[in-house]
């Protein structure tokens, strides 16, 4: 209490009382040595959601490690603010503090299966990082060290969402004994990991009976960006694609235009599968790529949602026709990370054009009178307007000026695939869209356009 009257109004800005307030919280280099470990492993969780974004089938999985893979990269960011903040540049924190929580993220890394994924991130990191969070969290002083209680809060209410996300997904995909037996065993693994290195903070007691199973990080990493699905994407190796015509082809009806619409931001999840690929392959750029890149991907997939919720709204079954991921795929097994890069710029910097790109896309919508793909195709215009920002700033120093990455986007584009090639001869290519028109819109397709905008754009 203050030796000082009160007119009734609180003080110190409702942060505290003065009571909480004389109390010193954790110094200075404590801060920072609690957020380099903090730091170490969100960028780790980063590395994580791209290394499985391809090898996990489930579209849903898919989604999320999307959102966290951004929110990750945005905590990353603030702690790596904080501690520059607090009189330590910033120059050392891509290095591990600490081998044995390298350790630890390494074994996590390693995880095989959906269920080990989901384990490892929801059940053992998340979880007891959001533990230390909160515990850090009440032992600094809510006044004097302000812009860490800020973050903090903010991190922790990220944290909290994606692990109620991920409790239910788990329970999802445990559906018997055997694969109960096999998160237990699993979580047991990374826990012994985690104890080895002293907990999320180091401080923790090692037990001094501690055996560590046997490790799976003993060989180098090597991820796989060859995307997988589930049942419900039908043959993903067919891909005859018609969407990219028929909502440009003025003959057809405005509720087919809409409905190719769609499905095209449906189909956009094949953005997150290459972006993942591009940031897991790409070393030793600045944080802030990582970040706009994270931004991005994430980007990518709530299109991909737009779809989804569209077809939500007008109770269209997306399993039944094939959902491929022929572009993911080619650019991911026969492009260079630099030269998936460029072809994503390419793309969006030729959907600027006003007569055929996401100008045109947004009018169609308004011309079919649908107003949720209108509010859709709004929204996806304004975010591929920052995408091309972000190609334009990162690939500008590596590759040159517009004129120049179009040039080399139109050369990287014009290359044979051999991936892609041999898929196509070995898989069935059908034409599904007449059929995807009679279950949607309850009739016959009204467009004549053909497949010259396709990934594959002649079939035999």
């Amino acid at each position: 209490m203050s030796a000082t009257p009160s007119n009734g109004i609180p003080p110190l800005a409702g942060l505290a009382t003065y009571e909480q307030a004389m109390v010193a919280g954790l110094g200075v280099d404590e801060n920072v040595d609690l957020m380099r470990r903090y730091n170490f492993i969100e960028s780790r969780l980063y590395q994580m959601s791209a290394a499985f974004m391809n090898p996990t089938p489930e579209w849903e999985v898919k989604g999320a490690l999307s959102l966290h893979l951004y929110l990750d990269g945005e905590h990353s960011q603030l702690l790596r603010q904080r501690v520059a903040e607090l009189r330590r540049p910033p120059l050392y924190l891509d290095k591990s503090p600490d081998s044995k929580l390298e350790l630890f993220l390494e074994e996590a890394l390693r995880a095989e299966n959906t269920l080990e994924r989901l384990v490892g991130i929801f059940r053992v990191i998340r979880p007891t990082l959001l533990d230390a969070y909160r515990t850090h969290l009440a032992a600094i002083n809510p006044i004097f060290d302000f812009p860490t209680a800020r973050l903090l809060k903010l991190i922790i209410a990220e944290e909290e969402q994606m692990i109620e996300w991920g409790t239910q997904a788990v329970a999802a995909v445990i559906s018997g004994d055997e694969e109960r037996k096999s998160a237990d065993r699993w979580e047991a693994h990374l826990r012994a990991y985690l104890a080895a290195a002293g907990g999320i903070d180091g401080k923790g007691e090692i037990p001094s009976d501690l055996s560590l199973p046997e490790p799976r990080s003993v060989k180098p990493f090597v991820p796989d960006v060859d995307p997988k699905r589930d049942w419900r994407s039908g043959d993903i190796y067919n891909f005859h694609y018609r969407a990219n015509d028929v909502y440009l082809d003025s003959e057809a009806d405005w509720d087919e235009r809409v409905l190719a619409l769609m499905y095209k931001r449906f189909h956009e999840m094949d953005v997150p599968e290459m972006m993942a690929s591009i940031v897991l392959q790409t070393q030793g750029k600045p944080w802030e790529y990582y970040r706009d890149m994270g931004r991005q991907l994430w980007d990518e997939a709530r299109h991909s949602m737009m779809g989804e919720v569209w077809f939500a709204r007008y109770k269209v079954d997306w399993s039944k026709y094939p959902n491929h991921v022929g572009w993911s795929m080619h650019l991911n097994l026969d492009r260079s990370p630099l030269e998936r890069h460029i072809i994503l710029y390419f793309i969006e910097q030729n959907l600027m054009d006003g007569k055929t790109g996401k100008r045109l896309e947004w009018k169609i919508a308004q011309s079919a009178a649908d107003p949720l793909a209108t509010y859709f195709q709004d929204y996806d215009w304004a975010d591929e307007v920052l995408h091309a920002q972000i190609g334009r700033r990162w690939l500008k120093p590596d590759v040159g000026d517009v004129k120049e990455l179009l040039e080399k986007g139109r050369e990287i584009a014009g290359r044979a695939s051999p991936t892609l090639e041999a898929k196509i001869k070995s898989t069935p290519q059908v034409d599904w869209w007449p059929d995807y028109v009679r279950d949607a819109l309850g009739k016959e397709s009204t467009s004549r356009a053909g497949t010259d905008n396709a990934l594959v754009p002649t079939f035999e």
